[in-house]
């Protein structure tokens, strides 16, 4: 849509009318999908062109966009033009654009008088795919084999009709069965009504509008993301960390993480070279999920409007060493890449603010996982998994924020506690902040969050830990945020688990596990941080009279909750001087 028949309002009418479709799309989902994670909006939706090149914002988070982009190419790839009408594509290959096989994504191709003109995308994570662990994601597989059923992108439907014996074989192969395939419906069912919503489109447009405005939105976000890189300061940046799980919580481990970016004021190019090996354990990061981390970083730079899609991607260059922790050879395994994924994420983050230091925030911590599964007394299975979140890191202006996915996770919730008890025989017993573990800055990171169940039936819970042995540090002076902690109450006692990412646990009923998510790091001088902010926060019962003092340096009169300038101006200074 360029020249003279240019129609700029016309684009943004569309533009709303393909975000609408994605949100029709994720309704239909959500009030058919028969997991705790669908209700509670562990999915996304999203639309492509008949070539299959994503052209909008869906319903999903931007690394969520990222990676169904190269899921859905690996579909055209795969089929070329073998589609019908009627046609329903599964994958969950991790090594064809998915990032780990309990992502199942849904692909249907939409057809308009007989001539394919987009594809409507659903994907969600399933609460069990088979293989040795309940979930499908721990980091203790060594080989993809052992995590489950891997669909190599192929039909569940063919022109309409049922592949009855692929349905029945992972049927068989899977905890779960009948939630399984309640969610795969709840996905089908929200890409027909893509289709649908799509050929409505055409219907009031017409294709060559229809063709014309994709090609403007993808033109449109190269030219807005280049726009943004402009602004990049010139050179070379580099930033190295250490990665301290090998899948199996052995002692001692340091593997490194290294990203170098390149910027020259038209692209932005992120080169891995120096990065460990592949490792043993699921802890690696398939290329789909590492090039999707990278993009959703990239994405905090460019004005939100800025849609994620196939025209974002052209301004960067990703360079990631083959056989590498995130670039691993088939069949490595990478179900339990999470921990990982969240390390990268700050990786790259820390590298950014080099370059962009007023800009960047730190990311953030959480991404903690509860997996619980087993029977109930009238042997029926079950089976949730519960994500929570500790907040976001300082950022150069403001706080972190307590509680939230951080911003690349868009639509993640936390299941409430009225579901989960209602459903499974489990208790929440709390679910909160944990005072004085924000990490001190001028701009405080978020506060660690802990949560607390109690089993009521026998079963296997696995916990998965992001943060393992170092916390979430500062920025530009700021200090880190608390650590981590899992803690398993039984008839036997008390005790602190050992730091491992994925802990598999046997659980009897009334056993209890308190888990703690770290918390972020704080942005800037403790000892800048204005007082009256600090008392807000003892006040907030999210900073002790102890801590104010310790970590920022502020005298509170205890009896009248008030800041004490005197005695906080001499403390500082002493601070200062020391």
């Amino acid at each position: 849509m360029h020249g003279p028949a240019f129609d700029p309002i016309l684009v943004e009418v569309v533009k709303n009318e393909l975000a609408a479709i994605t949100e029709e799309m994720a309704i239909a989902i959500w009030k058919t999908g028969r997991s705790a994670m669908v209700k509670t909006g562990d999915f996304a939706t999203a639309l492509c062109d008949g070539k299959g090149r994503l052209i909008g914002q869906g319903y999903a988070a931007p690394f969520q966009l990222a990676f169904l982009m190269r899921a859905v190419e690996c579909v055209v790839e795969k089929f070329g033009e073998d589609f019908q009408p009627g046609d329903v594509v599964l994958s969950n290959d991790p090594y064809a654009g998915m990032t780990h096989m309990p992502d199942v994504a849904v692909i249907t191709p939409a057809f308009w008088q007989g001539k394919r003109v987009a594809f409507s995308v659903a994907y969600s994570h399933h609460t069990d795919i088979g293989g040795r662990f309940p979930g499908g994601f721990s980091s203790q597989c060594t080989e993809a084999f052992e995590e489950g059923l891997r669909l190599p992108i192929v039909k569940l439907y063919d022109a309409g009709k049922c592949n009855e014996a692929l349905l029945q074989t992972v049927l068989a192969n899977v905890r779960m069965g009948e939630e399984w395939l309640g969610d795969v419906e709840a996905k089908i069912a929200g890409c027909r009504r893509g289709d649908r919503e799509v050929m409505a489109l055409l219907d009031k447009y017409g294709p060559a509008t229809f063709a014309a405005t994709c090609d403007y939105l993808i033109d449109y976000s190269e030219k807005a993301v280049r726009r943004a890189l402009a602004e990049v300061p010139h050179g070379t940046y580099v930033h190295e960390d250490l990665f301290e799980e090998d899948g199996f919580g052995s002692a001692g481990v340091a593997l490194p993480l290294k990203v170098t970016l390149v910027a020259d004021g038209h692209t932005l190019a992120f080169d891995f070279a120096g990065t460990a090996p592949q490792a043993a354990g699921a802890i690696n990061l398939p290329i789909s999920m590492t090039t999707a981390t990278v993009l959703s970083a990239v994405k905090g730079l460019v004005d939100p409007d800025v849609l994620t899609n196939a025209g974002f991607t052209r301004p960067i260059r990703i360079a990631v060493p083959e056989g590498s922790l995130l670039n691993p050879r088939y069949p490595a395994a990478v179900g339990g890449r999470a921990p990982l994924f969240f390390r990268v994420m700050d990786l790259l983050s820390r590298v950014l603010a080099k370059a962009l230091p007023e800009r960047v925030p730190i990311p953030g911590e959480g991404g903690d996982v509860l997996h619980f599964t087993g029977r109930r007394q009238d042997g029926s299975e079950f089976a949730f998994l519960d994500i929570f979140f500790g907040g976001w890191g300082g950022r150069p202006n403001q706080d972190g924020i307590d509680g939230v996915a951080p911003m690349a996770f868009g639509s993640y919730g936390t299941i409430p506690a009225e579901v989960l008890e209602r459903e499974y025989p489990i208790v929440v017993e709390g679910f909160g902040y944990v005072p004085d573990s924000g990490g001190p800055g001028k701009h405080r990171g978020s506060q660690a969050i802990f949560k607390q169940w109690r089993f009521r039936g026998p079963g296997r819970a696995m916990v998965r830990t992001n943060r393992l042995s170092r916390p979430n540090a500062g920025l530009a002076g700021g200090e880190a945020g608390a650590l981590s902690r899992n803690v398993l109450t039984t008839a036997k006692g008390t005790e602190d688990l050992p730091r491992k990412a994925h802990m598999h646990l046997h659980v009897e009923p009334g056993d209890r596990l308190y888990h703690v998510v770290s918390g972020s790091g704080g942005h800037g001088d403790p000892l800048a941080r204005e007082p009256h902010r600090v008392l807000t926060d003892v006040l907030d019962e999210k900073l002790s009279l102890e801590a104010a003092a310790a970590q920022y340096g502020v005298v509170i009169d205890a009896s009248r909750l008030v800041v004490d300038e005197d005695a906080t101006a001499a403390l500082r200074a002493s601070r200062r001087r020391a």
